[in-house]
């Protein structure tokens, strides 16, 4: 499988839903047969459909807009971010991905918690502007306009940087496979993100498990903690922490712990 081939194209097609082979041929750079062997591949994985001279996104692999996204799940998305809070420590020095639920996390830190924070979300790093006890830093990159964030100009400039907690988005998870997002421009990054932490917490809502998508993030091994809430699927649920890791499931109407899998000893 051609995988840079399939991101690219899944990259193109987020932004033109609907694309003609001939188009898509002219984009890649490549023969239109090739174009149609790698449409042939992602279909089988539900992806795009193909159709006589042209091919459509599918939806399960569309990417969504922040702020469409922000009113998707959003009870379940707060009571995830209420759980994420219990592993701030005052002085803590974290990274913040960019996503809605992440942004709920930064939304809920309490007044006067001293914190140091990396974080390449703009939405973020507003919120956390009138925090007078958080540092930010932004790190260098490019604009990824839809959502709200900073794709890193260089993927070694943050590590010369050690943090105790990486706070993490995907755009689908699977296990045992992991974190995952819909094409390479968001991995860098959050690659880069996880690497200098000492611990990774990954928040999801119900709605990312078992979502077929492209391009792997943070595999499960990498990952410490991982917050979701009680709509996720059970059985997935139960084989992550077959796996060893440990998972928060979160009741959204109240906002409390129902389950800790693998919990630490006190």
């Amino acid at each position: 499988m051609n995988l840079t081939r399939h991101a690219k194209i899944i990259e193109i097609m987020e932004k033109k839903n609907v694309i003609s082979i001939k188009e898509l041929a002219e984009k890649l750079g490549c023969t239109e047969m090739t174009v149609r062997r790698n449409l042939d591949e992602l279909q089988k994985k539900e992806f795009v459909r193909r159709e006589h001279g042209y091919a459509y996104l599918l939806s399960p692999a569309k990417s969504t807009d922040y702020y469409v996204e922000t009113q998707e799940n959003a009870h379940e998305k707060k009571a995830i971010a209420h759980a994420a809070l219990t592993y701030l420590q005052p002085g803590a020095s974290i990274c913040l991905d960019s996503g809605t639920t992440i942004q709920q996390l930064v939304e809920q830190l309490p007044e006067g918690l001293p914190l140091s924070v990396i974080t390449p979300s703009l939405t973020a790093a507003l919120s956390l502007s009138s925090k007078k006890d958080v540092q930010v830093l932004l790190p260098g990159g490019f604009l990824h306009h839809s959502n709200r964030t900073l794709l890193l100009e260089d993927s070694n400039a943050l590590q010369k940087y050690q943090v105790d907690l990486a706070f993490l988005s995907c755009r689908s998870f699977q296990v045992p496979g992991g974190a995952f997002e819909h094409s390479q421009t968001m991995t860098t990054t959050k690659r880069a993100l996880a690497s200098i932490a000492s611990r990774r917490i990954l928040l999801l809502d119900h709605s990312k498990w078992n979502v077929s998508s492209i391009c792997n993030s943070i595999p499960l091994g990498a990952l410490d903690i991982i917050i979701t809430d009680n709509k996720a699927p059970e059985k997935s649920v139960r084989e992550a922490a077959a796996l060893g890791k440990e998972i928060l499931i979160v009741d959204p109407a109240s906002a409390c712990i129902e389950e800790h899998f693998n919990a630490p000893e006190k």
